[in-house]
């Protein structure tokens, strides 16, 4: 069983994924415009969304991953996830991802989340550094990322791959000691 983990801020709860996430989870990862930046295929069935959470549940369970369902206060509604995709604990490292519905972009929630990962990942977690991996047309990551004063490093030819293609990763990192 997972912990049940949260986090607060003035609009925002973060908590452990749970199963009756599933409905709007899989409205959001069954958009195209939300998965088109995720390492996911677009989901089908909300059967797909609950196998998705258990399998995320499984790997947080086994320490492999955070990931935590993102939730307004105000109405109780899921509005995305976020969390760690990697851990590697002998260098005190770790890469952020997060997800938000498009009816929820453009309003500061990927970063006020995303302020919560990093004080835990830094804090509780002790990790000296933190990456993420964006393609280089997620321009909205790429502004959340700088606006939390995370620092461009360089890119990483055709890293992914997306289908039948495979896609450039832009490599953004923030050290502890950046963190304010």
């Amino acid at each position: 069983m997972v912990e049940d983990k949260r986090f607060e801020t003035s609009r925002l709860l973060l908590r452990t994924l749970s199963e009756d996430d599933a409905e709007a989870l899989h409205i959001f990862w069954s958009d195209v415009r939300v998965t088109r930046y995720m390492h996911i295929n677009s989901l089908e069935t909300m059967e797909q969304a609950r196998a998705f959470i258990a399998n995320l549940n499984t790997l947080m369970e086994q320490n492999e991953l955070t990931r935590y369902s993102i939730v307004l206060k105000e109405t109780n509604e899921v509005i995305g996830t976020c969390g760690f995709d990697s851990f590697v604990p002998e260098h005190q490292t770790a890469e952020i991802s997060y997800d938000l519905g498009k009816p929820y972009w453009g309003q500061g929630f990927a970063s006020e989340a995303l302020r919560m990962i990093l004080s835990d990942g830094f804090e509780g977690k002790e990790l000296n550094r933190i990456e993420a991996r964006i393609e280089p047309d997620n321009i909205r990551s790429i502004h959340a990322l700088h606006k939390l004063g995370f620092m461009q490093e360089g890119k990483l030819r055709q890293a992914a791959r997306k289908g039948d293609r495979f896609t450039d990763m832009l490599i953004f990192s923030l050290l502890k000691e950046e963190f304010e």
